[in-house]
């Protein structure tokens, strides 16, 4: 397994398990025990053993004693196996782990790719509709309230044209003040209720003002 790059050595064990060999057969076990952890399992004759402990056949035969009461049969160590199942169980979770987050991140880059095109899409579809073409001019009629002359000489004259009356001390003071103006009986009522109320203007009243200063 070649994702099984480092061990767990557990030092107090491992002094008390080697405190009888001498540096040259302790240096041996550790070899044979990295070939163990990388590879899962030890061959059984001696002279691969030997090859993998980095001695000679005949040290080898001499520092078997020593070591081969530290490995079960078959040269199996079943607390190696179970450290090596642990560690490449994490292994595979932090592999699928990291394919999740990777696959998580490219729908994320997918989707913002998406949105981005969408709205560079709907930007050049706003582009390119056509710009409302600007409303004709329209020229008042000559004389309406539109009219420029008019609405000039509605600003000069507001002061006194567009002024109300001053309301009169009672009804019948009002009606009088109508009738010297040529007010027409239908629209008695209504204009005496203006000007009591203080609202009744010249403006108000010019068609038929016009007519009583004639006539008078």
């Amino acid at each position: 397994m070649n994702n099984l790059h480092w061990m767990k050595l557990y030092i107090g064990d491992e002094l008390s398990n080697t405190s009888h060999m001498t540096p040259a057969e302790f240096g041996s076990y550790i070899y044979l025990k990295m070939h163990y952890w990388r590879f899962g399992v030890l061959p059984v004759d001696d002279e691969r053993l030997a090859r993998i402990a980095k001695v000679s056949p005949d040290i080898w035969r001499d520092i078997l004693p020593s070591i081969g009461p530290l490995f079960g049969e078959n040269w199996r160590d079943p607390k190696l196996e179970a450290q090596r199942e642990e560690a490449e169980t994490k292994h595979q979770a932090r592999v699928e782990a990291g394919r999740k987050g990777g696959k998580a991140k490219r729908d994320a880059r997918l989707e913002d790719s998406n949105a981005t095109s969408n709205a560079k899409s709907e930007s050049k579809a706003w582009l390119k509709q056509p710009e409302p073409e600007p409303e004709p001019d329209s020229y008042p009629a000559p004389g309406s309230k539109s009219d420029p002359e008019v609405r000039a000489l509605d600003k000069e004259e507001r002061g006194t044209y567009t002024r109300p009356f001053p309301r009169p001390q009672s009804v019948d003071e009002g009606k009088r003040i109508l009738l010297s103006r040529g007010c027409p009986p239908e629209e008695m009522k209504k204009c005496l209720a203006m000007l009591m109320d203080g609202h009744l203007s010249p403006f108000d009243i010019e068609g038929w003002d016009v007519k009583a200063r004639e006539s008078a």
